[in-house]
């Protein structure tokens, strides 16, 4: 998907402005595809910051790792309030999310698309965290948290 825009950022919208009427005409050349290009940058970034995380839950702390580990967030087990789980289908199945809760905020997703430890995560969560319910996965929610 991130390849198909890129592609039409880059080779169909300038052609779009390839007329002679815009010629002298900056915003259509230079200002929509700036706009455009860092609007990709921007949802790449905040997959990868959202989705692409080391999470570590030891006995008095829970370790995220971000970035590849350039951000780090610690959080103690008791400010973890509970836990909530939903389903993302898609072409290649279905994966289910868990999302850690800290005050009525989701402050870790953990993906089983994402994580291969994904169900030792899981059994160590529900062993220690209280269960908030199942939450419907939402796009909008999703797209959201991509620009907090």
């Amino acid at each position: 998907m991130s390849i198909i825009l890129a592609c039409l950022i880059i080779f169909i919208i300038p052609a779009f402005f390839d007329k002679p009427y815009y010629d002298d005409k900056i915003f259509p050349k230079l200002f929509l595809p700036s706009i455009l290009t860092f609007t990709l940058i921007y949802l790449v970034i905040g997959e990868i910051r959202t989705k692409c995380i080391i999470v570590e839950i030891n006995i008095n702390k829970i370790k995220v790792k971000r970035f590849l580990g350039i951000i780090n967030n610690e959080y103690n087990p008791s400010e973890i309030t509970g836990w909530k789980y939903s389903h993302l289908s898609s072409r290649g199945g279905t994966y289910e999310y868990l999302y850690l809760y800290s005050n009525n905020r989701k402050v870790i997703k953990i993906s089983e698309f994402y994580h291969k430890n994904y169900l030792d995560l899981k059994n160590k969560i529900e062993k220690d965290f209280k269960f908030l319910g199942y939450e419907e996965f939402s796009l909008k929610d999703e797209f959201i948290e991509i620009f907090k």
